[in-house]
């Protein structure tokens, strides 16, 4: 039984279909099973609702597994809901697990965003555990950066503080391959190891904003502001504190170029080249067309 926490998420959710159609056998765990059943449908996935304020769910949910999967989004909760979720299901006796984290977590750039501050003390607690991991650390995802650019691209008010820094964006169906690959293959081949996942190529934002031209048939530009500009942006479209900050992280992140380099672990694993950006925005271009009214 694999247990995958988090299999409602980006990654989580084509996780666990890759997982199904591989003949494993996987329980979802969830703070709400309604919405779960709906995203499964009629695949064979055992789904188990979940409280954080209750350890004893969690610990429930884990329970008869031999292998799990943790990955959760991001919250001001993060850091304390990721440990009860690594306590139990240690408590529960599961023997390997393999844990979602980001590129950079424990790096020198930890002080540049919220999230790697918390995936880096989320990494170091597990460490300490003993028991036996693996942990992912993929750079920013293209789906998270490219919709969010899709929210303010009708409007020519997309941009930010990114300046002419690269970054190797990854899509999320490649997170999910690497990571169905390591739990179907199991601790004997990958627990101890930290793998670097990547995008193939690094991007600016201007590139990305040519990608989304060519789709479109339009011309799209990338607005270029300093962070403080960008932050009464995102304040301006009234987004969670949070997320405002975690936008402004992953735009420093780029500008310093902190994930240009990009890792061939992707291909190593699976055998294929990890999906490109263009190819994203290509698939995705009605993200970026205005209804007709």
């Amino acid at each position: 039984m694999i247990t995958v926490a988090g299999g409602t998420g980006l990654v989580g959710r084509t996780l666990t279909q890759a997982l199904v159609r591989d003949g494993e056998r996987v329980r979802v765990l969830t703070r709400d099973p309604e919405s779960a059943r709906t995203a499964f449908g009629d695949a064979d996935v055992e789904i188990v609702g979940v409280d954080f304020d209750d350890i004893a769910t969690l610990r429930a949910g884990f329970t008869g597994s031999d292998k799990a999967y943790m990955s959760y989004g991001t919250s001001e909760r993060q850091v304390r809901d990721e440990i009860a979720l690594i306590d139990a299901a240690i408590g529960a006796d599961v023997p390997y697990l393999v844990n979602l984290s980001v590129a950079g977590a424990g790096g020198p750039h930890i002080d540049s965003s919220n999230v790697l501050q918390w995936h880096t003390e989320i990494d170091a607690y597990l460490a300490t555990t003993g028991v036996a991991a693996t942990v992912l650390r993929p750079t920013t995802f293209t789906d998270g950066i490219v919709t969010a650019a899709a929210k303010f691209v009708p409007s020519a008010a997309w941009g930010g503080h990114a300046g002419a820094g690269r970054v190797a964006l990854i899509d999320t169906r490649d997170v999910a391959a690497v990571s169905a690959v390591i739990l179907t293959e199991g601790p004997q081949h990958h627990a101890g190891k930290i793998y670097d996942l990547s995008g193939p190529t690094a991007v600016t934002m201007d590139e990305i904003a040519g990608y989304i031209t060519a789709a479109l048939g339009t011309a799209v530009e990338y607005q270029h502001r300093t962070e403080a500009q960008q932050r009464a942006v995102l304040q301006s479209a009234r987004l969670p504190g949070l997320l405002v900050d975690a936008l402004l992280g992953v735009d420093t992140l780029t500008r310093d170029n902190v994930f240009a380099v990009p890792s061939p672990t992707v291909f190593d694993l699976t055998g294929h080249p990890p999906h490109s950006v263009e190819d994203w925005v290509n698939e995705h271009v009605s993200l970026f067309v205005v209804p007709a009214t």
